[in-house]
This record gives structure tokens, sequence and C-alpha cells, in this order.
């Protein structure tokens, strides 16, 4: 796969846009899963991605084909989250949505392990949402999208420790917010 990325983005470089649409089709909904977990929003995360895409094609011939394409397209990912979060910040908008959570729920489990399933992604989310942002970043781009620490610390620009640091607290305030609102979530 990774050859294969390499030939898209090296393809792209040159103009070809089909190339280019394949590449964004391979990764978009790795794109929108960060960003969904970031912004709580179906609309925003949409945004988001449309908005990193456009980057990517813009700055595209300024990646180093020697580094991870991921890492790269997820720190753009995850400046573009923040950017809109303080968008949304300094417009002062509150968005209340209804979660879907269907990539997270099983169509073949028995109804009430995903009753049991949403609650617990419930309780993991407004778990998240009281986290600081640099914790929550750690844990979404370590716990949920499965990146290395590495790969997390190249991703936000900080020590291979910070991302432990961070990564620790964040499990920590998590499970203490959980044990502390048992049943109020």
């Amino acid at each position: 796969m990774q050859d294969e990325t390499y030939e898209l983005i090296r393809q792209s470089k040159e103009g070809d846009m089909q190339a280019f649409r394949q590449l964004m089709e391979q990764y978009q909904q790795y794109a929108y899963q960060l960003a969904y977990h970031i912004l709580h929003c179906q609309e925003d995360a949409r945004d988001t991605v449309q908005e990193t895409f456009i980057r990517v094609w813009q700055h595209l011939s300024r990646f180093n084909i020697k580094k991870k394409f991921t890492a790269w397209l997820y720190r753009i990912v995850v400046n573009q989250s923040l950017d809109k979060m303080r968008q949304k910040k300094r417009r002062s908008e509150v968005t209340v949505e209804n979660k879907n959570d269907s990539i997270f729920i099983d169509p073949q489990q028995n109804p009430e392990d995903c009753y049991m399933n949403k609650e617990m992604i419930d309780n993991i989310r407004q778990a998240m949402d009281h986290l600081p942002l640099k914790q929550r970043l750690v844990f979404i781009l370590r716990d949920l999208q499965h990146l290395s620490v590495k790969e997390v610390a190249k991703v936000l620009r900080c020590t291979h420790q910070s991302v432990k640091s961070n990564l620790y607290y964040a499990r920590r305030n998590m499970r203490n917010f959980i044990e502390n609102n048992e049943g109020v979530l």
C-alpha cells in the first residue's frame, strides 16, 4: 500500500487529478474519523476533511516523499480541526447534534449489546470533552487512531515523553471522570 500511495503522490505532484482523486478516496475515511473524534460534529468533520484535502493539494509539492504520508496528513487534519474549533469559539456557536455512532456499532450485535456500546461510547466522548486539548489530541491519535508514540509526536510536534505523559494523564483523567460520574452519564 505504501508504494501505491507514493506512486499516487508522485503522479499528483505532476498534476494528475485522477491520481489525486484516488489518493483522496484512499485516505478520506481516516481523515474524517480523526476530524470527527476531535470536533464531535459530522458537518464540521466533513468541512474539515474538504479543507484538509485542499491544503494537501496546495502543498503536495512540498511533501517529502521520504516521510510518512499519513503523519503529514494527520497533522493537517489536526490543524484544520483546531482552526475549526477556534472559528466556532470566536463566533460563540453552540452546536447540538444527534451523534451518529453507526461507525462504532456492529449491526450484527443484539440490541442490548448495541445499547451498552452506545452508552460506553457516550461515556468516553463526555470524558474526552473534559480533557485539556493536548491530552485529548494525544488520546485520539494514540488510542483511537492507533498511531505510534513516535507518529503522535511528529503530528503534534512534541517529544515522545510529552506524548507518553499526556496519554497517561488523559487515560487517568478519563477513568476518574467516568468513575465519578457513573450513573450521571
